[in-house]
């Protein structure tokens, strides 16, 4: 991706066809991304504004579920963020209360309000 910036008095017909190759080099490098976040079983996020914290999101296992667990690490295992609030020691939840959410970006937009409410 070149990054360049075009304006009215920029466009010329080599200008357009560098843009269409650099919008076909973007929507390659789109559809690789999609299809590795299709895969994703875990991923780990960093929310600095609180802190430094790091989230955890898993997938549970497809053989048993479609849901994903939202966590951040700490003593005795750590907490998970469910549907009914902050539950303390993860690995004593049952399946169906630590893997609650129904994708990532709705575990991530959960948890990052339930942090910032903690903080206030």
């Amino acid at each position: 991706m070149t990054g360049r910036q075009y304006t009215a008095d920029t466009i010329t017909d080599d200008a357009l066809d560098a843009l269409h190759s650099e919008l076909a080099e973007l929507r390659a490098e789109l559809a690789h991304a999609e299809a590795l976040a299709a895969d994703a079983t875990e991923y780990h996020i960093p929310v600095p504004e609180n802190g430094g914290t790091e989230l955890l999101l898993r997938r549970q296992s497809l053989a048993h579920g479609t849901g994903w667990a939202a966590t951040v690490r700490a003593r005795g295992g750590g907490r998970a963020w469910t549907t009914e609030g902050w539950q303390e020691s993860i690995s004593a939840l049952s399946v169906d209360r630590l893997f609650c959410w129904p994708n990532p970006a709705t575990a991530v937009a959960e948890i990052r309000q339930a942090l910032s409410a903690t903080e206030q």
